[in-house]
């Protein structure tokens, strides 16, 4: 059984005499891999770490939240007092002012989701002879507030509409999404 040691440490005895010499200075495999220049010296730094995890989300919040200019959306309807159908002068003016606030609602609708045009001209002989233009307008407006109801002059009220920036985010997305 000692025996059976002796010759095993003196097996294992040059082996571990050649890893030293190899981890010697003058490798120089091992003086590249241990060397410490100013690059690894800025990885193993830990602040260097956090920075960089960092610097990573800003550009994945910047690539994921696309640059846009909204302006503000408003619209402004009017309405005139006397085409009114009453015969009351107050119930005219309600109807006139709810009748400009549906004014504003259709401008407002014709900036969020555009206007279908549609025309048709006729010619006979080189000659105009009819020219029709139509329109129309579908969709939904949701959040609008009302910014101010007017009188403008003796006959005439003016409403004013706005929708706030979230709504504007909310509807670009949806369109961004498909939904619109």
């Amino acid at each position: 059984m000692c025996l059976f040691k002796i010759l095993r440490l003196g097996i294992m005895f040059p082996i571990i005499l050649i890893l030293l010499a190899s981890c010697s200075a003058d490798n120089p495999v091992l003086r590249n891999a241990f060397s410490l220049n100013s690059e690894r010296i800025d990885q193993i730094a830990p602040d260097s770490g956090i920075a960089s995890s960092t610097s990573l989300l800003n550009e994945r919040r910047e690539a994921d939240t696309s640059k846009y200019y909204v302006p503000t959306i408003s619209a402004v309807g009017f309405s005139s007092i006397a085409i009114q159908p009453s015969k009351s002068l107050n119930q005219r003016r309600l109807m006139a002012m709810r009748a400009a606030k549906l004014d504003a609602y259709r401008s407002l609708t014709e900036q969020i989701h555009g206007i279908y045009i549609q025309g048709e001209t006729t010619m006979g002989e080189a000659v105009l002879t009819s020219d029709k233009l139509g329109a129309a307008l579908r969709g939904t407006i949701m959040g609008a507030r009302t910014v101010k109801i007017e009188p403008t002059g003796s006959d005439t009220y003016q409403v004013e509409l706005s929708i706030s920036q979230t709504h504007i985010d909310r509807l670009i997305k949806s369109y961004r999404g498909g939904l619109l």
